[in-house]
């Protein structure tokens, strides 16, 4: 019998509560989907730059989305909680001992999230083969598909559970210590507001966090470059919640305004504190979304414009005894090649670069650089080079003070940075496109220039080291001749030329194969980041939805009291629509700004680091915002027409 009265009544209310547990299957569907690709990602992509690249983007998604995600649970389940037990309490009234009551409820959440849970994998799974499906479509050369491992099934099964389990325990002692009438009442409750100067001193923290963030994130890098996003995040947050409550305050003061505005206006102040974890969450959601997404996706497109800035067809950091074989294969497919005396050059972090002297760079580009001693040159090589700028961010200067003549070595890290062996003075940093950028973020591969007695000095040691490139081959090569001359070119490099020690770099570089394969990566980069932004879309969109059916019947008593006392039905929609948008218009506008201040502070950073920011961002920034703020807009419009005609079907 027991059952039968759990199974009808789950029954009965599970149109009315669906949208709770489909926020749970979206939470642990999106949970799982991030995880997994996190954790394969290396072994779907098979190229290792790219596969790197894109790790990353998915280690920072998966932070984001395990954030959001269990949020959204929390509130989902905190709010489905709330609601059944006033249901409940019905059958305590008729006679229903509480402790049975809440064995009802246990089991019904039980079963619930069981469900939700299982759904949530098997979406997740789905939702995880068809970004996989989709990328090996477009690249198959490069995808590969694969499985995720059993740790993925466990990771998320062990957080929804425990988040389900603390959720409910926590609100069962919390409503273990109300009466049966707090329970059931339905009444508002007044709230108070941050007022004084606690409450003002906090939202100026929050604009000061915000400073420094900006600051941070131009002057930054690595970790303070991280960092700076939490930063600016929290100081959203402290404006929100704080100067949020002292401008509703400020309005409220203000008699005209209010009582002009006073329907409107009047459920906004009453209940903005405890409505602050939607608008917190949808600030959050919003902020990733309109901050580093979408100013990163704007820089990477469009995705077709880089091969005419190589110069080159292929770029071979080979030995002396070499010449003799790329002599005969130019002359052969009836190309080019150029030779210069070079240096492997490695930074204290690993990276790889190419030393040549300044003499040589004076033939090459016809700059006449005046170096001594230990100076040294750097050309950061851009592969939207259109005039050369100088470089002005310390990061940049002192990531190339500390300098390793050879290949990398492990050994690297035991090395002191203050040992004057290996440091250098910059004395020109600039941007240029000598032989093209063969490095996704432009920290590899770039061109240190030597004084000249330096590098003779340096480059005799090098010569003895039967291990060391010591001869820079560039050739170039007629069209209908390039492939099959590149080809031969690069088995003979692999069978007979030195290897490569670090990760993500070569001593050889074939430029058509380099250009298909970044586009590949700024394309599975932009990709991954729209993705992402979906995830965003979808999860904002449950969280108004959630929000919206736990307040449902706050909504219909208004409305019937508003009818009640006269109001057309037009201007009751409208109220309705203003009430149900205001708090993620509050989370939206607010987002705009920051991302306003962060694409500014995006073009600073590029600025310091020499590279030129065209109307072609702003363009495509533009886009995306408005496309962004569009479907939120229409998300909105959608959740305000479903209310007004549910309420309005009750009211007739």
């Amino acid at each position: 019998m027991l059952y039968k009265i759990i199974f009808k009544n789950f029954k009965s209310n599970l149109k009315s509560y669906i949208l709770f547990f489909i926020s749970n299957i979206i939470a642990a569907a999106e949970l799982f989907a991030f995880w997994g690709m996190n954790s394969i990602i290396k072994k779907v992509v098979s190229d290792e730059v790219t596969a790197e690249a894109l790790r990353y983007d998915f280690w920072i998604a998966a932070g984001l989305v395990t954030f959001i995600t269990v949020f959204l649970m929390v509130f989902a389940m905190r709010n489905y909680i709330k609601l059944r037990i006033k249901d409940y309490s019905t059958f305590i009234l008729l006679g229903m001992k509480k402790r049975m009551s809440y064995m009802l409820v246990l089991m019904e959440y039980v079963f619930g999230c069981l469900a939700s849970l299982i759904l949530g994998l098997v979406a997740g799974n789905g939702l995880l083969y068809g970004v996989q499906k989709v990328f090996y479509n477009i690249y198959p050369e490069f995808i590969k598909m694969s499985k995720v491992g059993i740790d993925v099934y466990k990771n998320t099964c062990y957080l929804c559970l425990g988040l389900m389990a603390g959720v409910f325990v926590i609100l069962m002692v919390w409503l273990d210590s109300r009466d049966l009438s707090t329970l059931m009442s339905k009444a508002d409750k007044k709230e108070g507001k941050p007022k004084g100067i606690g409450g003002i001193v906090l939202a100026f923290i929050g604009i000061a966090l915000i400073a420094l963030a900006f600051y941070q994130y131009v002057n930054g890098h690595d970790l303070a470059y991280l960092y700076s996003h939490i930063i600016w995040l929290l100081g959203g947050l402290l404006i929100l919640a704080f100067g949020g409550s002292i401008l509703l305050e400020s309005l409220r003061k203000n008699k005209k305004f209010y009582r002009n505005n006073l329907l409107r206006v009047n459920q906004l102040y009453t209940k903005y504190q405890s409505n602050i974890l939607i608008v917190l969450l949808l600030f959050v959601i919003h902020f990733f979304a309109l901050t580093y997404l979408v100013t990163e996706v704007a820089a990477l497109l469009p995705l077709d414009k880089y091969r005419e800035n190589y110069p080159y067809d292929t770029v071979w950091m080979a030995q002396e005894k070499d010449k003799e074989y790329s002599d005969e294969l130019a002359e052969k497919y009836h190309g080019t090649v150029t030779y210069l005396p070079m240096l492997r050059v490695t930074t204290y972090w690993g990276a790889e670069h190419i030393g040549i002297s300044a003499s040589d760079y004076e033939e090459l580009t016809g700059t006449e650089l005046n170096l001594k001693n230990r100076e040294i040159a750097v050309g950061i090589e851009d592969r939207e080079y259109k005039k050369e700028k100088k470089v002005c961010g310390e990061e940049y200067v002192n990531n190339y003070t500390w300098l390793y003549i050879g290949k990398y070595i492990p050994e690297l890290v035991d090395y002191r940075q203050d040992d004057e062996e290996f440091l250098y003075e910059v004395s020109d940093l600039h941007t240029q496109n000598v032989l093209g950028q063969y490095s996704p973020d432009q920290w590899k591969e770039n061109m240190i220039v030597f004084s000249d007695d330096f590098f003779e000095y340096s480059r005799e040691k090098i010569l003895k080291d039967k291990e060391e490139p010591s001869v820079l081959e560039l050739f170039e090569f007629p069209v209908s001749y390039r492939e099959e001359a590149t080809n031969q070119l690069k088995k003979y490099a692999v069978e007979h030329s030195v290897k490569e020690n670090a990760d993500q770099q070569s001593i050889y570089y074939n430029t058509d194969e380099f250009v298909v394969a970044e586009k590949m990566r700024l394309l599975f980069s932009a990709a991954s980041k729209l993705f992402i932004l979906l995830a965003l879309l979808v999860s904002g969109a449950f969280v108004i939805g959630l929000k919206n059916l736990s307040e449902y019947e706050l909504y219909e008593r208004r409305y019937e009291f508003l009818e009640h006392m006269g109001m057309k039905k037009k201007k009751r929609k409208k109220n309705l629509g203003f009430e149900i948008r205001s708090l993620p218009v509050i989370a939206i506008t607010t987002s705009l700004c920051m991302g306003i201040l962060y694409a500014i502070a995006f073009v600073c950073k590029q600025k310091q680091a020499g590279t030129e920011i065209t109307p072609v961002f702003w363009k495509y920034w533009i886009l995306l915002i408005c496309v962004y703020i569009g479907v939120e807009y229409l998300i909105e419009k959608i959740f305000v027409w479903y209310m007004q005609c549910k309420l309005g079907r009750k009211t007739e």
